[in-house]
């Protein structure tokens, strides 16, 4: 059994000696802590894979990190960020956290800040992971049905009748009854009601992952 990880807090600053006191302040309170020098070193070596956070300054040469942020989430990189800066402004910070980001804390960071900052921007990559397993079951599910299956589902879940499918559909109602066995079937449902729940809960895991979305599909 593959043992879980802890989560993992990012420190991405060009100041090695911000980085040496940062990672000496979140180790000694019990956090994992990997620093890198520069936005890129982060892009080339990170681990995507493992739950935590990213503790970001914002500026730095070669890319900042604001930047680095928008690149994170333009390839749908799902990790909280959180920024740290000894020059940010509130229109700084307001565009930071616009764009995505957990919190914007000012240089030096107070510890008793900063610690339960990162643990709830870990929290979160946690959530967001967990969403996003489910969304993934409730996919692989939803992919098993035919494009008529898939129809059939969404009238059978808003209580229309086999004959009232049949008219909208403009197929036989032994069609009907065909495509509707065989979605019960795969997603192992055993009536109207389950496969309204079905379909409520996937739309749910999709809203949730992104925000202000439509509808799934």
């Amino acid at each position: 059994m593959k043992v879980k990880q802890p989560p993992l807090i990012r420190l991405v600053d060009d100041d090695p000696t911000v980085c040496e006191s940062l990672a000496f302040v979140l180790e000694v309170a019990g956090l994992q802590v990997k620093g890198y020098s520069s936005a890129l070193d982060f892009l080339a070596w990170d681990d995507r894979e493992r739950e935590g956070c990213l503790l970001l300054d914002v500026r730095m040469p070669e890319m900042t990190g604001l930047e680095l942020q928008r690149r994170l989430r333009t390839e749908g990189v799902d990790l909280p960020i959180v920024f740290l800066s000894a020059h940010g402004d509130i229109e700084m910070a307001l565009r930071a956290v616009r764009e995505g980001a957990v919190d914007f804390l000012v240089k030096p960071p107070r510890p008793e800040t900063l610690i339960p900052t990162l643990q709830k921007a870990c929290e979160r990559h946690r959530e967001i992971r967990r969403l996003k397993r489910e969304r993934d079951e409730y996919e692989a599910v939803w992919s098993t049905l035919t494009e008529g299956e898939r129809e059939t589902a969404q009238l059978v879940a808003k209580g229309l009748t086999n004959k009232e499918i049949a008219g909208v559909l403009d197929i036989s109602e032994e069609a009907v009854k065909s495509r509707r066995s065989a979605m019960l079937g795969k997603l192992d449902v055993r009536n109207a009601v389950e496969v309204a729940d079905f379909l409520r809960e996937r739309e749910r895991l999709a809203a949730a992952l992104n925000p202000g979305a439509g509808g799934a599909a």
